[in-house]
């Protein structure tokens, strides 16, 4: 690697922002429902009321949780952590039966695998 492209590190992919970006919009989905369930009286097939608000709370403090560890991971360029933190991230979505949480970790699983986020996690400061 040539001292110009050290001082100017390869741009993250798209696909590795695409993660970034559903990781986050899915803490804002969260905060949504918990509203909604809370203050709203919002109902899905059976759920309703707190109890259902209280799961998507400690769901979203979860996923803001994880959100952090993609963050940190993506900042140090460790891909490991980053499928780590999409790992717990799919776990933590089970308790909440949240299938949008499923299908965003295992998009976001998937993207990891792509040759553009590979490259730039094997590339060295």
């Amino acid at each position: 690697m040539s001292f110009a492209e050290r001082l100017n590190p390869a741009a993250k992919p798209p696909l590795l922002r695409v993660v970034f970006i559903l990781n986050a919009l899915k803490i804002f989905l969260a905060l949504g429902l918990f509203i909604g369930f809370k203050y709203f009286g919002l109902r899905v097939g059976s759920a309703s009321g707190d109890g259902i608000a209280t799961t998507i709370l400690f769901t979203m403090f979860g996923y803001i949780a994880t959100f952090a560890a993609i963050v940190w991971s993506i900042l140090n360029r460790s891909i490991t952590g980053l499928r780590a933190a999409i790992v717990v991230d799919f776990v933590i979505s089970i308790p909440a039966k949240a299938f949008i949480g499923f299908a965003i970790a295992l998009i976001g699983m998937g993207l990891s695998f792509t040759p553009s986020v590979k490259k730039y996690f094997a590339e060295s400061w």
